[in-house]
């Protein structure tokens, strides 16, 4: 078992080989996170962004929510110190704070129910054996129907590097399967609304995952009912019933039974 102690220090020292460089020459893997994460957040929207590091993805999430507001959390002090110099949304707050000790601290500071909580590559560094009490505590900081949005080394990457190149592994780095994640999560009262592979530097390299708390499934959402809304539905379906009916029914029904009828006619004569 890693000390969290050490985890710590050793963010702290990815700041310097790592992460100030993804800053300056950018990096296709955040891009694409950000890109994925982007769609699901909407305006108002209170965000978490767990292990934010130095801030990039969680300023991209802060443009899209705007009128909310964004948080981003990070075990790495100087990761946060970084952050909250150098993104300048109005909109954004960062501190440092550990999502498996500090849950209660969290929705202290922030009044928790998020919309989207996301974490980009951060599961996999996360003990296995903590990885159930994770999602409990995530499904504690979600406001009803939440999307938690994960990216992560897909596994047939994480057991390459494992096998060619451990020195690019990080200090806890897991295998996270699918299947694995699905009951932990499921535990939690989460459920899968999307998972691809993503091809980054190579073939088939990286998850994006979006999980939905259950509550999600109970009922569609409907928009609120408005007198110029209900005015254009009335119209559409007048339309639907005048002319476009007629000629679906004429397309797909008429128009193929005559033609049926014509082939079984016995004075049909092959062309």
């Amino acid at each position: 078992m890693v000390a969290r102690a050490q985890v710590r220090a050793f963010y702290d020292e990815f700041f310097e080989s790592r992460m100030v460089q993804y800053r300056l020459f950018g990096n296709r893997r955040i891009e694409l996170a950000a890109r994925r994460i982007e769609p699901y957040v909407q305006p108002g929207h209170r965000v978490l962004d767990v292990g934010c590091g130095i801030g990039i993805v969680t300023e991209r999430i802060a443009g899209r929510a705007r009128g909310g507001r964004v948080w981003g959390i990070d075990l790495g002090g100087r990761n946060v110190w970084y952050a909250s110099h150098t993104v300048r949304k109005s909109n954004v707050s960062f501190f440092t704070a550990d999502i498996l000790t500090d849950a209660g601290h969290i929705r202290e500071r922030t009044g928790g129910a998020f919309n989207v909580i996301t974490l980009v590559d951060v599961i996999e560094h996360i003990p296995e054996a903590e990885r159930p009490g994770l999602f409990v505590r995530l499904k504690g900081l979600s406001a009803p129907n939440a999307l938690l949005i994960l990216t992560y080394p897909s596994p047939q990457y994480q057991r390459s590097l494992q096998r060619n190149r451990p020195q690019e592994l990080q200090i806890i780095d897991n295998v996270v399967e699918l299947p694995t994640l699905l009951a932990e999560a499921g535990a939690a009262g989460f459920s899968l609304r999307h998972y691809s592979l993503e091809d980054v530097w190579m073939r088939n390299q990286y998850v994006h995952c979006v999980l939905q708390t259950n509550d999600a499934l109970a009922e569609p959402a409907r928009p609120e009912p408005t007198l110029s809304r209900e005015i254009g539905e009335r119209v559409q379906r007048a339309t639907r019933k005048a002319f476009v009916l007629p000629w679906r029914r004429w397309r797909f029904v008429t128009r193929i039974l005559k033609e049926e009828q014509r082939e079984k006619s016995p004075h049909a004569v092959d062309s």
